[in-house]
C-alpha cells in the first residue's frame, strides 16, 4: 500500500460535503447562509487551506482591520470563501458564515486529504520513528546507520515518536503529507521520503483508568467441539485459582460467546450466535465456569463444514462493553473455517474478514485464533488458516495471533490454551505493576512471542493514556514511510481524512449500487446495471456531461473517488470490464462492497470516531480517518 505513495502528492484528494445532509445550519446574525468556493472542475468538492505559523484572523481584508484571533493555531484547517487584497476569507464549515480573513501568504492550499498515523510499534516490531528538518540530512543518516537502534543516537532528528502509544480518541492528531521524494533504501527496498506536518489537539488529555483485562472466548458449539469446551473450562478453572491469590484478583473479566450456523438454514440448530456471559464486573472465573457448564452443543449437524465464526467474533466485539478494559482479547476456538458471507445467512450479514479485522483494530482488540485441525476438516485447513491469519494479523507487521492444533489433539489443545491463557495473565500483571514487557527476539514468530508483542502494545497504550501522550510537536519535517533500519516493515498507516457528510454520501450511493445488484437479475443485465450507475452519477454531480459510454463504477459512489491515490478494481471498473467477469466474480465484488458498507455504517454511528477541527464546526463536518485499504 505505502509503495504506491510515489503518486500520492500528484493526486488531489479532497473532501466532498453535501449541504443537504447537514440537517440544517446554525443561525447567523445576518440570516444569510453562504457557501464556500468549489475546487476548479468539481461540483461537490470545496477548497480547503491549512494555516502557516504566525497567522492572524482579521475582521476584514486589510492589515488595519480588527484582529479576531492573534495566533491562529498552526495547521488549522479552513474552507475558502473568497480572496481580496492579498487576504483569504475562511470559514470553519463549507456552508454558513465565514469566520474572517487571513493573509494569503500565511495559508497553503491543502489539495489532498492524505494523512499518516503511527501504528503501535510494539506489535509492528519497529523502533521509534524519527523526523528531520532537512531532507538531505535524512538521506545521509539513512546511508550512515544500519542497525535500527543506531538511529536513536542521531543528533539531526528534530522530533521523535513518543515512547508510548498515542490514544487518538483522547488526543486527536493528524500528520498530513505535504511533499515526497521516491527513493531506494540501503537494503534495496523501494519507498519514500515524505514531508509531513503535525496537527495535534491543543491540550493533552490524560485518562485515569484502572487497569483491567477483558478476555472473551468465542467458541464453536457444534457437535464436534464437546471435548474442547470441557478442556477450556478446566484451564480457566486453574487460572482462577492463580488469580484469586494475585494482585489481578478482580481485575480480569471473562466473557463467553457461542456460535454455529443460522436457524433458517439449519432447522433445529437452536441459537445462531449467543452471548452466554457478557463482559462486566461480575464476569469472573466462577461465572465463566457456570456459563461454560451450561454451554450446550448443537443437537443437529450443520450444513457444510464451515461455521459462522465471523458472526461470533463480530458479536463479541459489538455486544460487549470493552471501554473499561485496557487489555482486550478475543480467543476463538474452532475446528472449522469461517463461513463466507457470500454463502448467505451469516449473523453479521456481508461483513467479511478484511472489514472485521479493521473493526477489531479500531476497538483496540487482539484476536487469538486456536484452530483445531481435525482430520474431518482436512480439505478446509489451508483456506481457513489463510483467513484466520488475515483477521488476527497485527497492523504494519507480518505477525499474527493464529495457532493451530495438529490433528485436533485434545492434549495438545489443553497445553496450548493453558500456556497462552497464563501468558495473558503474567503479561497483564507486568502492565499492572508497570514492569517492562520485553520485546521477543525478532526471529521468534511463535504465537507465544506474538502474544507477548500484543501485551507490550497494550502496555504502551495504557501508559500513553495515563500520561496523555501526544504526537511530536513540529511545524513540518521529513521522515520515511518505512521503519528505520527495517525497511521491509510498514511504519506509518496511510489514511484518508473524511467528513461525516462525506462518509454519508459515499455510503448512501454505495448502498444504491449494492441494492440494485441484489435485486433479481440486478447484475445479469450489464446495460441496465450501468444505466443506473450513470443516473446515480448525474444525481451526485448535477452535471449531465458526466454521462458517458465508459462510465466507471466509482463515478457513482462519490466525486472525490476520482482523485484517490490508488486505483482499485472496483472504482475503475467500466461496463466493458464488468461483462468480462463471470457471475460468481461479479457477486464476489458486490459482496466485498457490501462488507465495506457495513464497516462504514459502524464508523458513522460510533461517536468516538469523530472529531471537530474547529469548535464551531457543525456535526456533519466533524472528521475521521479511514485506512486506504478500507476504501471501495
Amino acid at each position: 500500500m505505502i509503495k504506491s505513495l510515489t503518486i500520492f502528492v500528484f493526486l488531489l484528494v479532497c473532501l466532498v460535503v453535501s449541504p443537504s445532509l447537514l440537517g440544517g445550519h446554525p443561525a447567523f446574525a445576518d440570516g444569510v447562509s453562504r457557501q464556500a468556493q468549489l475546487m476548479p472542475g468539481k461540483k461537490t468538492l470545496f477548497r480547503r487551506i491549512v494555516v502557516k505559523p504566525g497567522a492572524k484572523l482579521m475582521s476584514k481584508p486589510g492589515t488595519t482591520a480588527r484582529v479576531l484571533e492573534h495566533n491562529v493555531p498552526t495547521f488549522s484547517v479552513y474552507y475558502v470563501y473568497g480572496e481580496k487584497n492579498g487576504f483569504t476569507e475562511v470559514g470553519a464549515n463549507s456552508s454558513g458564515e465565514a469566520a474572517g480573513w487571513i493573509k494569503t501568504d500565511r495559508v497553503v492550499d491543502w489539495k489532498q486529504s492524505i494523512v499518516v498515523a503511527f501504528n503501535n510499534r510494539a506489535s509492528a516490531g519497529r523502533v521509534r520513528h524519527l523526523f528531520y528538518k532537512d531532507v538531505d540530512q535524512l538521506a545521509e543518516d539513512l546511508e550512515t546507520y544500519e542497525d535500527p537502534a543506531a538511529f536513536a543516537s542521531s543528533e539531526h532528528a528534530v522530533a521523535v515518536e513518543p515512547e508510548n502509544a498515542i490514544n487518538d480518541t483522547n488526543n486527536f492528531y493528524l500528520l498530513p503529507i505535504l511533499d515526497h521524494e521516491s527513493t531506494y533504501f540501503p537494503d534495496d527496498n523501494e519507498g519514500n521520503l515524505i514531508q509531513v506536518a503535525s496537527v495535534t489537539s491543543r491540550e493533552a488529555k490524560t485518562e485515569e483508568q484502572e487497569f483491567k483485562v477483558g478476555v472473551v472466548f468465542v467458541i464453536d458449539t457444534t457437535k464436534s467441539m464437546v471435548p474442547f469446551i470441557r478442556q477450556t473450562k478446566e484451564v480457566i478453572e486453574q487460572i482462577g485459582v492463580e488469580l484469586q491469590n494475585s494482585e489481578l484478583s478482580g481485575k480480569v473479566s471473562f466473557g463467553l460467546v457461542g456460535f454455529r450456523q443460522s436457524k433458517k438454514t439449519n432447522p433445529g440448530i437452536g441459537y445462531h450466535v449467543k452471548n452466554l456471559l457478557p463482559l462486566g464486573e461480575e464476569a469472573d472465573v466462577d461465572h465463566f465456569v457456570t456459563a461454560i457448564d451450561k454451554m450446550e452443543v448443537a443437537k443437529v449437524a450443520t450444513k457444510g463444514f464451515r461455521e459462522d465464526s465471523i458472526g461470533g467474533i463480530a458479536f463479541a466485539r459489538s455486544d460487549n462493553n470493552w471501554e473499561p478494559y485496557s487489555a482486550k482479547y478475543i480467543i476463538l476456538v474452532t475446528d472449522a473455517g469461517p463461513k463466507s458471507p457470500e454463502d448467505g445467512d451469516n449473523f453479521a450479514h456481508q461483513l467479511d474478514i478484511p472489514e472485521l479485522a479493521g473493526d477489531l483494530n479500531d476497538g483496540g482488540i487482539k484476536l487469538l485464533v486456536m484452530h483445531l485441525k481435525t482430520p474431518q476438516g482436512k480439505k478446509d485447513h489451508q483456506g481457513a488458516e489463510a483467513r484466520y491469519r488475515q483477521v488476527s494479523r497485527f497492523v504494519g507487521s507480518v505477525n499474527d495471533l493464529y495457532t493451530s492444533v495438529k490433528g485436533g489433539d485434545i492434549g495438545t489443545f489443553g497445553s496450548k490454551v493453558s500456556t497462552l491463557s497464563n501468558l495473558i495473565v503474567t503479561t497483564s500483571s507486568k502492565i499492572y505493576n508497570d514492569s517492562e514487557i520485553q520485546q521477543p527476539d525478532e526471529a521468534d514468530t511463535s504465537t507465544e512471542a506474538n502474544l507477548q508483542r500484543a501485551a507490550r502494545a497494550f502496555q504502551l497504550e495504557f501508559r500513553g493514556n495515563q500520561q496523555g501522550e501526544q504526537a511530536p510537536d513540529f511545524y513540518k519535517a521529513w521522515t520515511i514511510d518505512h521503519a528505520f533500519g527495517a525497511y521491509s516493515r510498514q511504519a506509518l498507516d496511510i489514511r484518508i481524512m473524511l467528513t461525516r457528510n462525506q462518509l454519508s454520501t459515499m455510503a448512501g450511493n454505495l448502498r444504491e449500487i449494492v441494492d440494485q445488484a441484489n435485486r433479481p437479475g440486478g447484475i445479469i443485465d450489464a446495460n441496465a446495471f450501468f444505466e443506473d450507475i450513470q443516473e446515480l452519477a448525474v444525481r451526485t454531480s448535477n452535471d449531465p456531461t458526466q454521462v458517458r459510454d465508459d462510465q466507471k463504477l466509482g463515478d457513482a459512489i462519490a466525486e472525490y473517488l476520482d482523485d484517490l491515490p490508488y486505483k482499485s478494481q472496483t472504482t475503475a471498473m467500466t461496463m466493458t470490464d464488468w461483462v468480462t467477469l463471470s457471475a460468481p466474480e461479479q457477486r464476489d465484488l458486490m459482496n466485498a462492497l457490501e462488507s465495506k458498507l457495513l464497516y462504514y455504517e459502524r464508523v458513522h454511528n460510533n461517536p468516538e470516531r469523530w472529531f471537530p477541527l474547529h469548535e464551531d464546526a457543525v456535526e456533519g463536518e466533524h472528521v475521521t480517518t479511514v485506512s486506504l485499504d478500507r476504501m471501495p
